[in-house]
Parts: structure tokens; sequence; C-alpha cells
């Protein structure tokens, strides 16, 4: 895998990243039908609406040319229809959205009403994909609407002979205000959907992923359809935590936690860092051989001893790792391989306190 592969993930379900500055909302398959049943509801609007007309005002076709601009638009609707069911890209989206934006265009340059009610149509457009995606696609589409509205407008003064009324100007400042007081709104949920992502992922204590993070995480790194990834995962458990807490209180043991959550997370290099609950903390990297992970251990020992002793406390970690494909394809079934040799390991911790002894699967006899 490449480094980027490997990198923080804010939104690891459902947020896919376009660069490192932009990303999407990924709809999941019920968004979607409900966001094309809308189109095709739109769709028959528009023609039960347009076939009760005896003609439009030939702006630029008459009204059998925009029959057959509506059936195109039904055609090209269905076949990103059935894209999006396969996978959603922005690519997709905004051609999806483009071509909306410009059936509707379309259908308020030949509406024959002065006050046109098909320009209603581009909210539609507006609030069903720009409250889908994102602020960045939200204001792509906002744009997108109001070039349209204003083009379709200015062709229906200059070619279709419509006079500028004070209705029109209402109807244009009223749709306006409305479209922009949908993107101010929809930016503060995103706000509000960005902390409740946040704090629902990550541990506000040591900063890292908690639990849930690091299983919505892992989902993406052992990807289903690559049961053979290879993987590192990394295991720590302070040892005496508990013995901080009852001497010290809970103060100094949330320190305790918080710095060895910065040390853990930097001795792991390149990787997604988490605390899985209590004193434990979890680390899943590209693949490293066992030197690389011996190495890291004596990171981590190191600076957890330099630490304890500077402070005070009796602090010390036991440390464990496990590999993918070889020992699971999963970080719960990981997890619990090196749990199992936990105690394992300090047990004999205990007995030969002369050097510390690492919880790799190299360290443990063969099972017969």
């Amino acid at each position: 895998m490449r480094a980027t592969d490997w990198k923080d993930r804010r939104h690891p379900c459902r947020w896919e990243a376009s660069s490192d500055e932009a990303g999407f909302w990924v709809p999941d398959r019920s968004e979607i039908v409900t966001q094309f049943f809308t189109r095709y509801l739109f769709f028959s609007l528009a023609v039960i609406y347009f076939s009760t007309l005896d003609s439009v005002r030939p702006v630029l076709f008459g009204l059998e040319y925009l029959l057959l601009a509506l059936g195109g638009y039904f055609i090209i609707n269905s076949w990103f229809f059935l894209l999006a069911l396969k996978r959603v890209t922005l690519l997709r989206i905004r051609s999806a959205m483009a071509i909306d934006l410009i059936i509707v265009t379309l259908c308020v340059l030949h509406d024959p009403n002065p006050i046109p009610p098909s320009a209603l149509a581009f909210l539609m457009v507006l609030l069903g994909n720009g409250m889908r995606y994102g602020m960045r696609l939200f204001a792509e589409v906002l744009a997108g609407a109001i070039l349209g509205m204003a083009l379709a407008f200015a062709l229906r003064y200059r070619l279709g002979g419509f006079d500028v009324t004070a209705g029109d100007v209402f109807f244009g400042i009223f749709w306006v205000t409305l479209a922009l007081y949908a993107y101010i709104l929809m930016g503060r949920i995103e706000g509000q959907r960005q902390q409740l992502d946040y704090r629902s992922r990550f541990d506000t204590l040591t900063g890292l992923l908690n639990r849930h993070g690091l299983l919505a995480a892992s989902d993406q790194i052992f990807d289903k359809s690559d049961a053979s990834l290879p993987a590192t995962v990394l295991f720590a458990d302070l040892n005496r935590f508990k013995e901080i807490n009852d001497r010290y209180g809970h103060g100094v043991g949330d320190r305790v936690l918080a710095e060895f959550g910065q040390i853990f997370s930097e001795s792991a290099d390149m990787g997604v860092c988490g605390r899985w609950g209590g004193d434990e903390f979890v680390a899943v990297l590209p693949l490293r051989d066992e030197a690389t992970v011996h190495r890291i251990f004596e990171r981590i020992e190191t600076r957890t001893e330099v630490w304890s002793q500077s402070n005070g406390l009796p602090m010390d970690v036991s440390l464990g790792v496990a590999h993918a494909p070889r020992d699971g394809h999963d970080l719960v079934t990981l997890l619990a391989v090196a749990d199992i040799h936990l105690y394992q390991s300090k047990a004999r911790r205990d007995e030969t306190r002369a050097s510390p002894i690492y919880r790799t699967f190299a360290n443990e006899p063969e099972a017969t």
C-alpha cells in the first residue's frame, strides 16, 4: 500500500477524499435510490406540465424538441443511476448535477408563464445534491443553479419577448435569498456533524482514535475484497496504571494516559493509532519485519522509562505484535491473538526481569 493509504482518517466509514484538501460524503444505497427517484419524479412532472401546453415560445426550440430533451434526460439519468449503484465517484456526481442544471435551465427558458413555476426545480437540484455530498459540492451546485437561473431569465427577456415585472424581481430575490440561507444553514449542520463525528471516533483525553474509530479505520485497511493485505498490529498495555490511579488520583492517571498516548503514536511511526480502552493502545501499520518491530518497541519502552523516572511515577508497559494475514484478516481477530500472548509475556516478564520480553509471535513456541 502507498504511504497515503495509511494516514489518519477522520471519516473512515463514509467520507471519501478526492484530494488532500477535499472530499465528499458517499451515500448508501437507499439514499441513492431516493435521490434518483426524486429525479424521475421531476422528469414526470415536467413531462406532464409541458404536455398540457399547446405550445411554448420557441426561445431556442419548440415544444416537441423540449420533450425530446426531457426524454434524453431520462435516458442519461437512468445511465447515471446504474453507475451510482456500482460506485459513487466525484466525476459521476458532478456530471449528474450538471445534467440536472442543464435540463432545468431549458425548462425555465421555455416556460410560458411570466413567473415560471419550473424555476422551483432549481431548489430541488440544489437541496437534493448539495445536502448529500458535503459543503464543497453544495457550493458548486449553488453556483451552477444561480448561473442557470440568471442565464434562463436573461434569454427569456432577450429572445423570448418576456417583460420584466415586479413579480419577476421579487421571485428572483426570494429565490436567491432562500438558496443562500439553505447554504448557510447547511454549513452549520455540517459543522455540527463533523464535531459529532469527531467525538464519536476520537478519544478526548489522548486525541487518538477511540475503539469505534479504530474499528472503522481498520475496516478500510483490511478491505474485505483483499483478504491477504499485509499489515502489522501493535498492542500496548500499561502494567501499573491502576496503582498510579489508586495512589495519586485520576488526575495523574489521565496525565499518564495522555503522555503515553503521545509516546506510543510518535514511536509507532506511520500508521493508524488509537486507544482501545482503559490503558490499552493499538496501532495498525504497514507490514513491518521483526527487527523493525523490535526497534519500535525499544523506542516506546525507552521513552516510557525516561518519562516515568523524570516524573517519579511507576509506569512501565507490555508490548505485543501480530501480523496480517498470517495471524488474522481483521483487527478484532489480530487483537484476540495478541491478547492471548499478553498474559503469557507478562508472566514470563515477572519471572525474568533481567531483560525485557516482547510479545512477538517469534518468541512463542510452536503449537503442538
